[in-house]
């Protein structure tokens, strides 16, 4: 399970949600977004912080 407590947490999760994005659902990456996904949303919801823009290639 990935928790995000941090801003630095945050930040990293979001970079991982970048690499992970387009993963097939059911592979281990495709479990590894979903679970990063959720995290960052918890973590917004609770902090009160505003989504961050991901970059665009």
């Amino acid at each position: 399970m990935t928790i995000v407590r941090t801003q630095a947490e945050y930040r990293s999760a979001l970079r991982e949600i970048e690499y992970l994005w387009g993963s097939e659902p059911d592979t281990d990456e495709g479990k590894q977004l979903k679970e990063y996904l959720l995290a960052v949303d918890r973590y917004e919801q609770l902090s009160n912080e505003a989504p961050v823009k991901l970059r665009t290639a």
